[in-house]
């Protein structure tokens, strides 16, 4: 490899974790501050004196945007795909990426990282490592960038030191001038690794800070930004000039009432989707910069998500939302070996081939069930079914990988065209714990790996027989884009019903709650059995569990199940719901609760149906009947007199709930609270009488 490649030097390095060290420091001595990444550092931080920074795995996310000259990731105790390829993805073009492996048969160790991945019962020294297997062969291929020494005692070269690339590309300068346009509500840059965004970015913020235009950088931390840092400082030194940092946290920049006149949101897809749609309302214009494939697990489900709601927001320039984009690396050569193998071997580059009809057959459809070994036999479907799940889902990692390679409990069920793969489900085994440690569950004092819906039941719900039951959780679903609303999914669900095992007593499944999602499963005759009660922090959404019985025990207790969850959400809903969106709501009301009757906040006694003839047909103030039209609201809307798509049947409910009229008021064309009354009356007559 000559200097002119500018590529990164990838080394396979053995031996104990002395000599790991000893021989990593003297390849890195003209390097700067090399890092080392291990399951375990207390060795290593032993033997630092100054020397070396460390990180363990779990750490490794926090130095994603940074830029390392020397990195080596020790995987003699375990193996952490994600740690692998964000570390992989901070070294520059000229530095070194070393793996340390032992001495003998890399197999033969134990994988202390494996135990992440196995539900109870299984212990890491029980399973074997498909996913080893996989990177191993992976290490070895003709395409790997990776040498091993065979005589680690010969002597070694350092490696050179690269100056840093301080002016902007062709392309870095065309999207800069885009952005000094300002013709557009929304820009979005997207890039992989490497591609110099962050570099740009503060040129760019540098560059209009010497305007009087009000800035604003938010990001995840400030560690994350520390080349965009470092550019922003660097380029005011070359303009001569000086200018405050303009970094806010993101919950302090929402709290500030401020307006801005240039917001950039940097790693914008680890931000939740409705934290980001608030940062777009509080600046004229916004930039939303992040990868469109990454290494740290945001799949490119961000992007088409995003882009969907930031269309909704009315536009305030000459243009709604403008793409930008990075392709030539910049912190490493063109062609980089390693990164080209980093994209094959986890399957981080491109996307998926489409080559299906705009419709197929359902009954030419081929259904498949797959292990974790099957797919080391199918490499072709494994790439498929990877880049499928990283365009669908929000968050798909390398992790996620090693989750199909090595979990035990899964099954991977698939739908095939002859020219590809159209629709894919994972499935994992859950349940059947035994009742001491379901009583422990219950008791807060036991968390055993895996299970989460019996867990959750247990834990959160209180359902003592749900750690007995055995159920088959759709953790993962996923079709192609170009294919939704064609029954595929549905289809495929169907299948995995008729896989699952006699003793098997519920296909059940947990997701992030919107209305779109929550649709598809109630309508493929699944039940709602929990909301949890905080929102998950990647998508800034309610997670929710359903559940479908197979056989008639399921059925019953199911049943019961759904009366207990309908009870707790009545009153629920005035305690610690009120950010659930009123059409999520509707929903949730409707959602196949047809033989468990109505809970008691939805049952009217004589007297508040008489209180609401009065309302209806006479002149009774509606303040005087809010409790009674709460119970009259809650009863249309399980019994699915409600629609969610109606402003004027969500109207009803946000005045039941105590809630802002105005978007849904708007909405149905009424002008004041005699209109807005008028219209609960004739509704109500209609649907309850008077």
């Amino acid at each position: 490899m000559t200097h002119s490649d500018h590529h990164r030097h990838c080394l396979i390095l053995r031996g104990t974790r002395q000599q790991l060290l000893s021989e990593f420091l003297y390849l890195s001595r003209a390097l700067k501050t090399p890092l080392i990444c291990s399951q375990h550092l207390d060795q290593y931080d032993q033997l630092n004196q100054g020397r070396y920074k460390t990180c363990n795995f779990k750490q490794a996310r926090q130095l994603l945007g940074s830029t390392q000259e020397a990195v080596l990731i020790d995987l003699t105790q375990g193996v952490s795909a994600s740690a692998l390829a964000i570390l992989a993805g901070t070294v520059r073009g000229g530095g070194l990426f070393a793996l340390g492996l032992p001495n003998g048969n890399w197999h033969d160790y134990l994988d202390q990282d494996l135990s992440r991945y196995l539900p109870w019962p299984h212990q890491h020294e029980q399973v074997h490592s498909y996913f080893k297997d996989y990177l191993w062969s992976r290490l070895q291929d003709a395409s790997s960038p990776f040498n091993e020494s065979v005589e680690p005692q010969a002597p070694l070269i350092a490696l050179p030191v690269w100056p840093p690339n301080i002016t902007l590309t062709s392309q870095q300068q065309q999207a800069q001038n885009q952005l000094f346009k300002l013709d557009a509500d929304h820009y979005i840059l997207t890039a992989a690794r490497g591609r110099g965004k962050s570099t740009m970015l503060g040129d760019t913020l540098a560059k209009l800070s010497q305007s009087s235009l009000n800035l604003a950088l938010v990001a995840p931390n400030q560690d994350a930004i520390g080349t965009l840092k470092a550019q922003f400082e660097q380029s005011l030194k070359q303009q001569e000039s000086s200018a405050k940092w303009p970094f806010y946290a993101a919950d302090a920049l929402l709290a500030d009432p401020q307006h801005w006149d240039v917001l950039i949101v940097d790693e914008a897809a680890m931000f939740p989707i409705p934290m980001l749609i608030e940062l777009a309302k509080r600046a004229k214009h916004c930039v939303f910069s992040t990868t469109n494939y990454g290494y740290e697990g945001i799949g490119k489900g961000f992007g088409m998500r995003f882009t969907k709601h930031l269309k909704q927001l009315k536009s305030r320039s000459q243009q709604g939302v403008v793409y930008l984009t990075l392709e030539q690396p910049i912190r490493w050569g063109k062609n980089d070996p390693l990164e080209a193998w980093l994209n094959n071997t986890f399957f981080l580059g491109g996307d998926m081939a489409n080559e299906s009809p705009s419709e197929t057959a359902i009954e030419s459809l081929q259904y498949q069930t797959l292990s974790a070994k099957d797919w080391l036999q199918h490499p072709s479907q494994l790439s498929q079914a990877f880049q499928l799940l990283a365009n669908a889902h929000y968050q798909t990692s390398a992790d996620n990988l090693r989750w199909m390679l090595d979990d035990p409990s899964l099954s991977i069920h698939t739908l095939n065209h002859e020219s590809g793969l159209l629709s894919l489900a994972i499935v994992s085994a859950e349940g059947g714990l035994p009742d001491s440690l379901s009583q422990a569950v219950m008791e807060g004092k036991r968390r055993p790996r895996g299970h989460l819906m019996p867990q959750s039941l247990l834990a959160h719900e209180g359902f003592a027989e749900a750690g007995q039951l055995n159920f088959w959780r759709i953790s993962r679903i996923a079709t192609q884009p170009s294919q939704h609303n064609l029954g595929y999914g549905s289809q495929l669900l169907e299948n995995v019903e008729q896989s699952a095992p006699p003793e098997c007593d519920f296909l059940c499944t947990s997701f992030a709650a919107t209305p779109d999602v929550l649709h598809f499963w109630l309508k493929n005759g699944y039940r709602i059995v929990r909301l949890g009660t905080s929102k998950d922090h990647a998508s800034g959404s309610y997670s929710i569990m359903l559940v479908k019985p197979l056989n008639q025990s399921a059925n019953t207790i199911s049943t019961s199940w759904q009366t207990r969850f309908i009870e707790k959400f009545t009153v629920n809903l005035m305690l610690q719901y009120h950010d659930l969106p009123s059409d999520l709501v509707l929903q949730i009301l409707a959602g196949n609760h047809g033989e468990i009757g109505l809970p008691s906040l939805a049952l009217l006694n004589p007297q508040e149906k008489s209180e609401l003839a009065l309302f209806i047909d006479h002149h009774k103030p509606f303040d005087s009947i809010r409790p009674t039209f709460l119970k009259a609201c809650y009863q249309l809307a399980i019994s699915q007199q409600l629609d969610a798509k109606n402003p004027s049947h969500l109207l009803m409910l946000e005045a039941a709930l105590g809630r802002n009229l105005s978007d849904n008021q708007k909405k149905a064309q009424l002008d004041g609270k005699k209109a807005i009354y008028q219209t609960f009356k004739s509704l109500l007559k209609v649907k309850i009488g008077g």
